[in-house]
């Protein structure tokens, strides 16, 4: 037999293997926006570091960073005639609120049916744990056809802050061909898509301060201005209610329009009107006038409220004029807009927009850029056949909606073909309750990657 082939049944005979290991990373509580779990954070990157050099990659080692560590390791022994592939993944999750909606415990993985929920499950650990599994099963028969590195984050749920000088410092070490991402979803178990894209963001808050202290609103209503009625006028003021265009002057200049040629891969996407009502349950659809919903989801900036923190929320009523009021929001971002840029347009408009009754702040809290890929790519084509082999159908081809903050970091450093090979889905519930990972995409994600390793050998990337 071939070592492909080997690779392949050593996978297939290992599965309860993979999903007991997983589950067992999985336990561990990694989120990295609560200081509480700092210490489970360095217990997930060990437990890494231990699992790299047990499937037989060398150099293991947890990289500093000025936050969390990066775990690394590497198999170089193909030779330099063969490509090398950086594979990127993080070992952080997300936060578990509302924790009363979860119907398991969030950090004991449980399997329901095709289902594995836990925390984690699809964003990332079940998917960066799949590239793990596909390495594993190559070297299980001594070798794998490309040479292999592997970095994984423990920073990604708060925008990677300390990435860009990590990769900036460590080209050398991490210089590669391609990169592979296994961070992202596929349409349906029968529709994989590739992605070519990510939006940026930047993260903003903004707080807005009035009188020194609360106020009786029938004493004071009227004469002093309420702060949160300021905060709401401020936050209409940033998008028309009607085309959806954001208001922020400057706002779309370096936004790069679609080509033809894109234009007709985005009209090929399962991001229709249809897909996103399922998906969404939402009453209807909204969005920029003049785009698609693929297009609005994916090429398109946008602008989101995510919470607004303050005042009196409880049962019954007060009525109370609060001292303070607080928006968290965000824009994500398209190719070529600059974050710090637009940070600097945003914050400029709302102090445009703010009244001198009122004090008010505007704060970055995280941002990343956006990035393209070119899709023709050597390393992207082994991609599209990986995945006609390990799923049985050719890939969609579509811009990811969300951000990957590194993306952008690895291709300005590295000079890299980034390569985005979802395996979850979008039903996965991730960044909410009741995550979990479809297990026949866990199985064929697994043999997916195996197949890539292939291809991207004969490709010579």
């Amino acid at each position: 037999m071939s070592a492909l082939e080997n690779a392949l049944g050593y996978a297939r005979a290992h599965q309860t293997h993979f999903l007991d290991d997983l589950c067992d990373l999985l336990a561990i509580p990694s989120v990295s926006t609560l200081p509480q779990h700092a210490g489970d954070i360095d217990r997930t990157a060990h437990w890494l570091a231990a699992r790299l050099s047990a499937i037989g990659l060398h150099g293991v080692a947890l990289l500093p960073t000025a936050g969390y560590p990066v775990v690394y390791g590497e198999w170089l022994g193909a030779g330099t005639h063969a490509p090398t592939l950086l594979v990127y993944g993080h070992y952080d999750v997300q936060p578990v609120d509302p924790l009363a909606e979860w119907r398991t415990p969030p950090f004991q993985p449980t399997v329901a049916g095709d289902k594995l929920y836990c925390r984690g499950a699809s964003d990332d650990k079940g998917q960066a744990f799949a590239v793990l599994a596909a390495a594993e099963s190559y070297l299980a028969g001594g070798a794998l056809p490309v040479n292999l590195k592997v970095m994984l984050e423990g920073e990604e749920e708060t925008s990677s802050p300390h990435m860009p000088a990590f990769v900036r410092a460590e080209r050398e070490r991490l210089a590669a061909d391609a990169v592979l991402i296994c961070d992202g979803a596929i349409h349906d178990p029968q529709t994989p898509l590739l992605a070519y894209g990510v939006r940026g963001g930047v993260h903003l808050e903004m707080e807005v301060r009035g009188p020194a202290s609360d106020l009786h609103s029938g004493v004071y209503g009227g004469a002093v201005d309420n702060p949160f009625n300021v905060l709401v006028r401020i936050l209409a003021g940033l998008q028309d209610a009607n085309s959806r265009r954001i208001l922020v002057p400057g706002f779309y200049d370096r936004v790069r329009p679609l080509d033809a040629e894109e234009r007709a891969l985005m009209a090929r996407s399962p991001m229709n009107d249809a897909a996103v009502l399922r998906l969404t349950s939402a009453p209807a659809l909204a969005g920029e006038q003049g785009f698609s919903t693929a297009e609005r989801a994916s090429t398109r900036p946008t602008f989101d409220i995510h919470g607004l923190p303050g005042g009196f929320t409880g049962a019954g009523k007060k009525t109370v004029i609060p001292a303070r009021a607080l928006a968290k929001f965000s824009f994500r971002l398209v190719p070529d807009q600059d974050p710090q840029e637009i940070a600097g347009l945003v914050t400029a408009a709302i102090r445009a927009l703010a009244p001198p009754t009122v004090h008010v702040d505007v704060r970055v809290l995280g941002s990343a850029r956006p990035a393209v890929i070119d899709y023709r790519r050597p390393a992207m084509a082994a991609a599209d056949e990986a995945y006609a082999r390990g799923f049985g159908a050719r890939p969609l081809y579509v811009r990811e909606g969300g951000s990957i903050p590194i993306v952008a970091d690895f291709q300005d450093v590295l000079g890299a073909t980034v390569v985005m090979m979802g395996l979850g889905l979008h039903e996965d519930n991730i960044h909410a309750p009741n995550e979990s990972m479809h297990l026949p995409n866990f199985y064929r994600g697994i043999d997916t990657v195996i197949h890539y390793f292939d291809r991207l050998a004969a490709a010579g990337a």
